[in-house]
């Protein structure tokens, strides 16, 4: 595994991820690489599934942000939202909402897929384990010590 730290690791996924979104490479399998690439690429220390689903949330994060700036193609013209109603844009925020939590979830567990695969394939096993205390502990008896014997005026 590569040694960057957590941040870039996760900068230069979504990079990657920028990269095959622009060729149309991949699709959803897409997020998965990122969430893969991302833990691949931290320190063993920080690597985990966690990673993954970290790089490719942002990944989703990134492109909901742009396509709230980008127009849909409409074959028509929509009315306008005070003929239609108040009702009717509320419907459209809530929607929006939804459709941004819906999309952080399926893009983090698309990544912490990736994530989780990278963490047991490239992590090193060799972690040692913590060693298991099988044997009850003794108790300390606390006891006077020894004093010399007294002396005395007869003698034996």
């Amino acid at each position: 595994m590569a040694k960057f730290s957590m941040e870039m690791a996760i900068l230069t996924s979504m990079i990657l991820g920028l990269i095959m979104a622009f060729f149309k490479f991949g699709s959803i399998f897409a997020l998965a690489i990122v969430g893969f690439v991302a833990v691949f690429l931290t320190t063993d220390e920080e690597a985990s599934y966690k990673v993954g689903a970290l790089a490719s949330a942002l990944l989703g994060l990134l492109y909901y942000v742009f396509s709230l700036f980008t127009s849909p193609d409409i074959p028509y013209q929509l009315p306008n939202a005070v003929v239609i109603g108040v009702g009717y844009t509320l419907d459209g925020i809530f929607t929006l909402f939804l459709g941004l939590i819906v999309s952080l979830l399926i893009y983090g567990l698309m990544g912490a897929i990736g994530g989780y695969f990278a963490d047991k394939l490239f992590k090193s096993q060799d972690k040692p384990k913590s060693p298991k205390i099988t044997e009850r502990p003794q108790r300390i008896i606390k006891r006077k010590p020894k004093q010399p014997p007294r002396r005395t005026l007869y003698r034996k």
